[in-house]
């Protein structure tokens, strides 16, 4: 090669100048995108039981809807993660797939699966993750005198629509604390003497239980 180019230096020069006019050349046409697209679908799929051990966790939870998320098409392989009162799995897909497609078909899977957990299962909680869709920020809430369910409203039902009215943000999810929950103590003699039985009182009372939540 040495020998060639003393011999031929202008076919040298010549293969010089066509690959610098060829560089400059695609370098100008390259497209520049500060998050570009890029289609390697992952599909998180959070659930939530509040004080359930991380064993008890991935045995009654995370392990069957591991299972169930086989039914997936275009699934490559899953990881997942069992921690105190949540399971964390995430599905990769083939490249290729149709990210919407993929969250929809776990949705799917995920709510036909949530009569086979514990009682008491939240409903899990399905999101698209891949690397053009990665967070640019966390908000973190935390306050001295206030319990994981106060912290919990503050984050659901003030932060975040404050954050969704935002040009260009998605509505975020809230990820940790506790959920309000009301207990509703039914007699039962007297819904029987008013020939109603406890699925009635409840499917008529609804609207007063969600009102009472929402102001306590």
């Amino acid at each position: 090669m040495p020998r060639f180019s003393i011999r031929n230096p202008y076919f040298i020069v010549v293969i010089c100048l066509a690959l610098a006019v060829i560089g400059i050349n695609a370098f100008t046409r390259m497209p520049v995108d500060l998050f570009p697209p890029i289609n390697l679908p992952e599909v998180v799929v959070a659930t939530f039981y509040n004080g359930m051990p991380p064993g008890d966790i991935e045995v009654d939870i995370t392990n069957p809807l591991e299972r169930f998320f086989t039914q997936a098409s275009g699934v490559d392989h899953m990881e997942s993660r069992s921690l105190l009162g949540v399971s964390i799995i995430k599905v990769y897909f083939q490249p290729g797939t149709n990210a919407d497609s993929d969250v929809t078909q776990l949705s799917n899977l995920a709510l036909a699966d949530l009569k086979r957990l514990p009682p008491g299962t939240l409903p899990p909680i399905v999101l698209k993750f891949d690397a053009s869709s990665l967070p640019v920020c966390l908000v973190t809430v935390k306050g001295q005198g206030l319990n994981e369910t106060q912290l919990h409203d503050l984050a659901q039902f003030q932060i975040r629509n404050q954050i969704a009215v935002v040009n260009g943000a998605e509505i975020p999810a809230v990820f940790g604390g506790k959920y309000r929950q009301a207990m509703v103590y039914v007699d039962p003699y007297k819904l029987l003497s008013r020939q109603m039985s406890v699925m009635t009182w409840w499917t008529r009372s609804t609207i007063v239980i969600s009102f009472c939540r929402r102001g306590t």
